[in-house]
């Protein structure tokens, strides 16, 4: 599915859902759910993607297992046809939102990241996607503060079978 860049060796979707070529840096991801574990192994972080209006929008719904209270989120994907780039808008359970965008880099997907939190606080990060192996990537995940960039995650995702949102 995705043949270039850093996703080569990802698997193709097994969704027979119509997709916009240029969701090319997540199309991989679409019609499947990816786990990953957080240190400790006390919690996991369980993502779905699917295509939305034939294709032209892509949903992510994803759920923190072992958190309490439960931590969720949705993420809708859309095309900036001003910027020429793939673009998102995240939704949490706690009141938070955040927007970013796709820049295609030589080590993955690169995914800066403005958090607004439900106090009005921003906090930018800024991910990187890479694939690993034939059915995995990993997310490594940075925070800007006053002493420059800081790892926060990194997280090997895995393919899962499908499962559906919490309620």
């Amino acid at each position: 599915m995705l043949v270039s860049g850093a996703f080569a060796a990802a698997p193709a979707a097994a969704s027979d859902a119509k997709l916009d070529p240029r969701f090319e840096p997540i199309a991989f991801l679409v019609g499947h759910c990816w786990e990953a574990e957080f240190p400790g192994g006390k919690m996991r972080d369980v993502q779905c993607f699917d295509a939305l209006f034939d294709g032209k929008l892509v949903s992510n719904w994803h759920a923190v297992e072992g958190s309490d209270p439960l931590y969720q989120g949705r993420s809708i994907f859309s095309w900036d046809d001003a910027n020429k780039r793939v673009r998102y808008h995240y939704f949490t359970s706690t009141g938070a939102v955040s927007e970013g965008w796709f820049e295609k880099k030589d080590e993955g997907y690169v995914i800066p990241e403005r958090h607004v939190s439900p106090d009005g606080s921003v906090i930018e990060l800024e991910s990187l996607y890479r694939a690993e192996g034939k059915d995995g990537y990993r997310v490594t995940t940075r925070e800007k503060t006053g002493d420059g960039w800081v790892e926060r995650r990194n997280m090997l995702y895995k393919q899962i079978e499908r499962r559906e949102p919490p309620k």
